[in-house]
């Protein structure tokens, strides 16, 4: 590598343009030493988020088919009894409880019905179980490639999840609606909330924000986070879609 130590001052024309030339050669393959870097970091952060997604869904089968199927026989034995004393129909009732809020942890851990049916019925499963009971209309609108992959579309529900969940918690929606346009090189989504909203540039971003910013940091997706109080929440993510075949699989794990 060149040494910068030696005296350019009397240095001929030439040797100052080879001069220059070497230190633009450098300057190149150290932006190049750091994309490949920042590749590796991002191919990185992408695999352990897939290993995240595994280790979601066997804890969602353990739920199920464990402390689901124990709580199931509970409640059948409850019923049995509860016909023939009706003192034991609370009981018998928080055991109904119990047992659907298994599953409905156990399908929000590993979405199941993402694998069997696609991106949108998972959507329509999400404003079942998170929008509807707190009395918030979902407004989707959704252009979905038929060939998407299937790591991409479990990115696009967690971060619709997220939205949803903080949607719920803090902004006093009454609305929330979700924009999914494809263009010819990159999917851009949007969702937005009609609530309270906040001073975004003042407010500290909370665990669920920073997990969404998180995951389009492994997956080299932009995202920004837009609002101010009394005008809602809009958060926009544009990711370059990856034609089929050139997407990361969960196979190479």
């Amino acid at each position: 590598m060149m040494s910068n130590d030696k005296p350019t001052k009397n240095l001929p024309p030439a040797e100052l343009l080879e001069l220059v030339r070497q230190m633009r050669t450098q300057q190149e393959a150290l932006r190049e030493q750091l994309r490949h870097e920042q590749n590796a970091l991002q191919t990185l952060a992408r695999r352990l988020w897939l290993q995240q997604e595994h280790e979601r869904a066997r804890l969602s089968r353990e739920l199920h088919d464990g402390v689901g199927q124990l709580l199931t026989g509970l409640k059948t034995q409850l019923g049995q009894s509860a016909a023939a004393d009706p003192a034991l129909t609370p009981l018998y009732e928080t055991a109904s409880d119990a047992v659907e809020s298994i599953r409905s942890l156990s399908r929000l851990m590993h979405p199941t019905v993402l694998t069997d049916l696609g991106l949108a019925a998972a959507i329509s499963w999400l404003d079942r179980q998170l929008l509807q009971p707190a009395g918030i209309r979902c407004q989707p609108e959704l252009d979905i490639p038929a060939d998407l992959e299937m790591d991409l579309q479990i990115f696009l529900f967690r971060l619709i999840q997220e939205a949803m969940v903080n949607t719920v918690k803090h902004a006093g929606a009454q609305q929330f609606s979700i924009y999914l346009h494809q263009a010819s090189d990159s999917l851009r989504l949007d969702l937005l909330d009609d609530g309270k909203g906040f001073a975004a540039s003042a407010t500290q971003p909370g665990i669920g924000l920073q997990s969404m910013r998180d995951r389009c940091k492994a997956f080299g997706a932009d995202i920004s986070v837009s609002s101010s109080p009394g005008n809602g929440c809009q958060i926009s993510v544009c990711l370059a879609y990856q034609q089929p075949g050139t997407a990361f699989s969960p196979e190479v794990l």
